[in-house]
């Protein structure tokens, strides 16, 4: 059995098995904090929409996998209304018959007994949550090495990254001398990393040291942290790609702009016309080969995203994430339906809708479903969560897709046909 973020179309027959494993790469479970512990059930409720995504990621032979949350009758409907708009959009999903469903606290341990004699297991990412799969220490290490912002910044000058200014110390060395110096010369604010989830949980601005210290209260006094300066961005764009990094080769494989409301992450915006230039294609490659060489790598090719600046032809690596980005499966969606190619633009999004209004955003989804819209938009859906979230009383349920075309009109004929109480994150999302 081969353990892995495998990229997307193989050949092979895939099992699968989609957990959230950022935590307890670097963290033990029985030590997390109380914050670590929301931010992971966040994560987890976040992670449903990404193995809803799985149906369309893989390929008729394949399998998936599922929390158990899903075997509901409720959300069995839902599942199957998801599944029927993958095959509406011209896309060879993962047979239903082919998902299996497992108690969150026992995922993993499921996996053996169901894959029968599928081959590649695909897994978010390399952790400790996944070891009874891949068994291996080493690919352990090297996975905690290779997602380590530490490590990155430690290396990456003598291995030709380009970097921000960034500053590697412990959460007992904030009074230090060379802390506040970093403050001085690259303040009046920069950003607080630490290892973590995803999703911007583990980042923060700060201003002084003392707003290092009450971000930082409820970790013990070794941790590590990096400091970094905070680029402007009114004059850095921020981007992230996926490379697709094998044994014998490294290629770009998608490239994205980060969507920002009031310095709030609110999507992604994907467009053929996002081109990178020669040297700056180069320095994401060179920081592929930097992964693969940390032994990131296997025959049949691992997914690989990387966070980025890029002003003129200046580019800033800022992150490795080797493992799948949720960026993936919106640019994965794009070439199953031709739209890859496509310069009229994408944004893929998460936002909520009311339990009790779901079945009215699922017939909104089918009114303007891909191919089949009358308007100059359309909207491909990607995955959604069966866990609710308490929102001022009413339980609310987080949805994912990716609307092609004019956003602008989107958002005019979603205020027409749904309740103002209904997709309130899209409204934060402008492309002027």
């Amino acid at each position: 059995m081969k353990v892995g973020s495998f990229f997307p179309n193989q050949e092979k027959p895939v099992f699968y098995a989609l957990s959230a494993d950022d935590l307890e790469l670097h963290f033990l479970r029985e030590n997390l904090t109380a914050k670590q512990l929301i931010d992971d059930a966040e994560n987890k409720n976040l992670m449903c929409a990404l193995q809803v995504a799985s149906l369309y990621m893989g390929k008729p032979s394949d399998k998936t996998s599922f929390y158990e949350e899903f075997k509901k009758e409720e959300w069995q409907t839902v599942l199957s209304r998801y599944h029927s708009f993958f095959n509406n959009m011209g896309i060879k999903p993962i047979p239903l018959e082919n998902a299996f469903y497992y108690p969150m606290d026992s995922y993993y341990a499921n996996v053996e007994r169901d894959r029968g004699d599928i081959d590649l297991v695909a897994i978010h990412l390399i952790s400790r949550s996944n070891q009874q799969l891949h068994q291996d220490p080493e690919s352990l290490l090297m996975s905690q090495t290779v997602n380590s912002k530490m490590h990155l910044a430690r290396t990456a000058e003598e291995n030709n990254i380009p970097v921000p200014q960034t500053f590697v110390c412990s959460k007992n060395n904030l009074d230090s001398p060379e802390v506040s110096n970093f403050l001085n010369d690259h303040g009046p604010e920069v950003m607080l990393k630490v290892m973590g989830l995803s999703g911007a949980r583990n980042v923060t601005v700060i201003d002084s040291v003392g707003a290092a210290k009450d971000y930082l209260k409820e970790y013990d006094d070794d941790l590590e942290l990096v400091l970094q300066q905070r680029l402007n961005h009114s004059e850095w764009t921020e981007m992230t790609v996926d490379l697709l990094v094998s044994d014998t080769n490294i290629e770009i494989a998608n490239t994205r702009k980060i969507l920002f409301s009031e310095g709030v992450w609110v999507g992604n915006y994907l467009n053929a016309n996002l081109e990178l230039d020669q040297s700056q294609q180069n320095a994401l490659l060179k920081v592929g080969e930097y992964a693969r060489e940390l032994g990131y790598s296997s025959p049949e090719g691992l997914n690989c995203g990387l966070d980025f600046f890029i002003k003129g032809k200046d580019i800033l690596i800022t992150e490795i994430n080797a493992r799948y980005t949720g960026g993936l499966f919106p640019a994965e969606m794009l070439k199953r339906i031709g739209q890859d190619k496509s310069t009229e633009g994408a944004v893929a999004f998460f936002d909520q809708v009311s339990e009790d209004k779901l079945e009215d955003y699922l017939d909104f989804v089918d009114r303007h479903l891909f191919s089949h819209s009358l308007h100059d938009f359309s909207i491909a859906p990607m995955g959604f969560s069966p866990y609710t979230i308490a929102v001022e009383g009413v339980n609310k349920v987080n949805v994912w897709q990716v609307v092609v075309g004019n956003f602008e009109q989107f958002k005019e004929i979603k205020e027409k046909e749904l309740e103002p109480s209904e997709m309130q994150a899209c409204r934060m999302i402008s492309l002027v």
